[in-house]
């Protein structure tokens, strides 16, 4: 990480030339000054890097909203080099790179995307653990989800989805244990009401209740009325009437 580096060696500099000047009589506040000058350095270099890489983020957001796809990844990977100067900022990039990759079919990408993001990136972690359940490698997926859920304890959905596939998987047990856990964390979620009792009647689960960022994992297929809001057709093979003739 070059912030880090480069705030260490201002760092160095200031508290080496203090114990210098001060012929050596005073080496602790030397060392007092190295910590202080480096935090600040880091503080104002990131900063400085913040108003270099927010406006480019931007940018991606609004080519996404207007559905150019490929340049928004394009433009995401030209931003990678910048990750070595802002601390998390990297993973951060994996992170977006292969949702969108995955989001747009582009499964190579986003194998290669996916695991490289931040671990505090849930939602690329359960896209991961998707398409890792998907391509048959049940152990990663099951990996990726508890990174999900150790990262953000909070975040409901993991909980769910690793339920999902424990259930899928004829492991029963497994699921009830991780939404009994996802329970303890929001004790009056509806989702988590719902698919317990759900479980204990041995039906299937209801994801529907996630919306798009669940079946935006590609494991179940969306309802019509989801196809319909996403631009997809409602039912195959749709054809309008032909007009009889007058």
């Amino acid at each position: 990480m070059y912030t880090i580096l480069i705030a260490l060696l201002i760092g160095a500099a200031a508290g080496g030339a203090w114990t210098a000047l001060a012929l050596w009589k005073t080496w602790q506040f030397g060392l007092v000054l190295l910590f202080l000058v480096s935090i600040v350095s880091f503080i104002v270099i990131s900063r400085v890097m913040a108003k270099r890489v927010e406006p480019r983020f931007m940018d991606v957001q609004r080519m996404i909203q207007s559905g150019q796809t490929p340049l928004a990844i394009q433009t995401l990977e030209e931003l990678l080099p910048l990750s070595n100067w802002q601390i998390l900022l990297k993973g951060q990039i994996h992170a977006q790179i292969g949702l969108l990759a995955y989001a747009s079919g582009d499964e190579a990408r986003a194998e290669e995307h996916l695991p490289r993001s931040g671990y505090r990136a849930t939602e690329a972690q359960m896209a991961l653990a998707a398409l890792s359940y998907r391509k048959g490698r049940k152990d990663q997926a099951y990996e990726a989800l508890d990174t999900a859920i150790t990262a953000a304890k909070k975040q409901i959905m993991p909980y769910h989805v690793y339920a999902w596939m424990a259930l899928k998987d004829g492991d029963r047990d497994k699921a009830m244990d991780k939404l009994l856990a996802a329970e303890k964390v929001e004790k009056s979620n509806e989702s988590t009401q719902e698919n317990l009792e759900r479980l204990r009647n041995g039906k299937k689960l209801n994801m529907k209740r996630f919306g798009m960022p669940w079946f935006g994992l590609q494991l179940e297929k969306p309802p019509a009325q989801y196809r319909a809001a996403a631009g997809q057709p409602a039912r195959k093979g749709f054809r309008q009437r032909k007009q009889k003739k007058g």
